[in-house]
């Protein structure tokens, strides 16, 4: 947030300073956020400390016009000639004058380096290859005003590095091409302001990087090509704004990355070929209107658990173990369609509880739908079950009905296995026709037509049950009183056995009933229940030969 800075000079000495300022910090409103007495030193004063390899301590110090550029031409150095700073303090101090402030070329040593709660005014600040090398390095709440911030290039050695609860004001940020080394480096809650932030190139080592948080007002944000080395990556509630967010190209390497909670505005964001062999955490984050792209990124697990999309989602990623889509809420497209940059490997992919109001691309095939989900094993069978209704919508929704029809017979199959096993576990005694209930519902809806979908199997199912009372109906007569009668005409009294079977077995199946044959004993029984049966199948073969006809 932009802040309003008056100061108040006065020959009020200040310990032993012959001047002080006083400095009044106000936000946007109003409001009085710090007032603090600042004692004045000149900047010749600070230049001598560096001269004789002094500490240079500006704790509440108010300093005009400072620059290690200014001060090499002063001593006839060489522009870019190395300015050790050994332990440099300036905690509450305040940089301020018309001219950059320059800080290029240095070395801080020592115990600390401290620019904690420091003030730096308007007009470019520069860090240009700066090394810090002390044990530790400390920017928290310290305050970029407006213009440039530059630590291009700059090496961070130290330990523990904070720029915790820092404001910049409207300038540009520059961390590219830094390199943090193995320290544990801390953005929590840094304001970025509206300005472009840009970490290009910077490398990370071991050490937890945290922005925990942090604020990117509405500028591009750029982490492109960043080694973000093995240490943790810690997101989480961070606001990104609506600029343009860049992770592309990053290698994570090891570390876990944690974006959990963190808010993207309307700007796209990218982490194509983004590479990290941990996982990446999206739990709980909330998506503006920009697109979201991991084309051929790779990880061992994408997590998005409670996510909203409300834009085109790439997850053509190159290979991640597994993929987590649960309880998310689609609005446009997810895209796992794979392309020969971006296989899209997956063992494990999760998507229960997803309200699809989009469209989900993914081949049954191609991807392993099937696979992925049976290879499940945290999730229930109505789980399994509701994942597999999703993909029969949105395969119906784009025109894929073979797609369809497969995703259709696997919910159907694991809904009857989540019915059953939830009349056990509410009702044990129910198992006494759940079991009979359910084997029925399998053998006739699963193995005899695939549900409806398949009419050459239901077609194949009809002459199966057709032979088999044409042979019972051909060894009754043998072991019972019963047989097939005629109702005259020498044609039908000289059938052989067999023929008189397979003929009458077809009329009754069928329907036909023209009285040439009728059954005499138990043989009535059997042949009721081929007539219903047989309506119930032709009934059956109809409705899977249309459906296929009208696709």
């Amino acid at each position: 947030m932009p802040t309003h800075i008056e100061l108040e000079f006065s020959n009020e000495p200040f310990e032993e300073c012959k001047e002080s300022v006083i400095v009044s910090i106000t936000d946007v409103h109003g409001r009085q956020q710090e007032r603090v007495r600042l004692g004045v030193v000149d900047a010749e004063s600070v230049y001598k400390k560096i001269e004789a390899k002094e500490p240079v301590t500006l704790d509440l110090r108010y300093v005009k016009d400072f620059s290690l550029k200014t001060y090499r031409e002063t001593r006839s150095l060489g522009k870019d000639e190395v300015i050790e700073l050994p332990d440099f303090s300036a905690s509450w101090a305040y940089f301020d004058g018309i001219e950059p402030k320059d800080f290029s070329h240095s070395e801080f040593t020592g115990t600390v380096t401290s620019f904690a709660n420091s003030l730096f005014g308007d007009g470019p600040l520069s860090f240009f290859t700066a090394k810090f090398n002390a044990s530790m390095t400390d920017f928290s709440l310290s305050h970029f005003g407006a213009g440039a911030a530059n630590f291009q290039y700059a090496s961070f050695k130290s330990k523990t590095i904070s720029f915790d609860q820092a404001l910049f004001e409207t300038g540009d940020i520059h961390f590219v091409n830094c390199d943090f080394g193995d320290s544990n480096i801390s953005f929590r809650e840094v304001n970025f302001g509206i300005g472009k932030v840009d970490f290009h190139y910077t490398r990370f080592g071991k050490g937890l990087i945290t922005f925990d948080k942090s604020i990117f007002g509405g500028g591009e944000v750029s982490f492109k090509r960043v080694d973000f080395g093995d240490g943790k990556v810690d997101f989480k509630r961070t606001q990104f704004g609506d600029g343009e967010i860049d992770f592309s190209e990053a290698d994570f390497r090891s570390g876990k990355v944690i974006f959990r909670s963190a808010a993207f505005g309307d700007g796209n964001i990218t982490f194509q070929e983004a590479v990290s062999t941990s996982d990446f955490i999206f739990d709980n984050a909330t998506f503006g209107n920009g697109s979201l792209s991991f084309f051929n990124a790779s990880a061992r697990m994408l997590s998005f658990k409670l996510c909203q999309f409300n834009n085109y989602v790439d997850l053509r990623v190159n290979e991640v173990e597994k993929l987590d889509l649960s309880d998310t809420i689609v609005r446009d497209i997810i895209d796992l369609m794979p392309t020969s940059k971006a296989p899209v490997l997956m063992k494990q992919m999760v998507f229960s509880g997803m309200r699809n109001l989009g469209n989900l691309y993914i081949d049954w095939e191609r991807n392993e739908v099937l696979d992925l989900i049976l290879s499940q094993e945290e999730t229930s069978q109505r789980q399994k079950s509701d994942q597999f209704l999703v993909l029969k919508e949105t395969y119906n929704a784009t025109g894929r009905y073979s797609d369809e029809d497969r995703a259709y017979i696997w919910y159907k199959r694991y809904e009857l296995k989540a019915d059953l096993e939830y009349s056990l576990k509410h009702n044990p005694s129910s198992a006494i026709w759940a079991y009979p209930t359910a084997f029925f519902k399998w053998l006739l809806f699963d193995k005899i037509g695939l549900y409806a979908t398949e009419p050459l199997r239901v077609l194949f199912s009809v002459s199966i049950i057709y032979t088999l009372f044409s042979l019972l109906y051909l060894v009754l007569p043998f072991v019972a009183d019963t047989y097939i009668d005629t109702g005259g005409g020498e044609v039908l009294a000289d059938m052989n056995a067999v023929s008189k079977a397979f003929y009458y077995s077809a009329i009754t199946f069928l329907t036909i009933g023209y009285g040439e044959f009728y059954p005499v004993g138990i043989m009535r029984f059997f042949a009721s229940v081929e007539g219903y049966v047989g309506v119930f199948l032709m009934g059956y073969f109809s409705v899977a030969f249309v459906r296929k006809v009208l696709r």
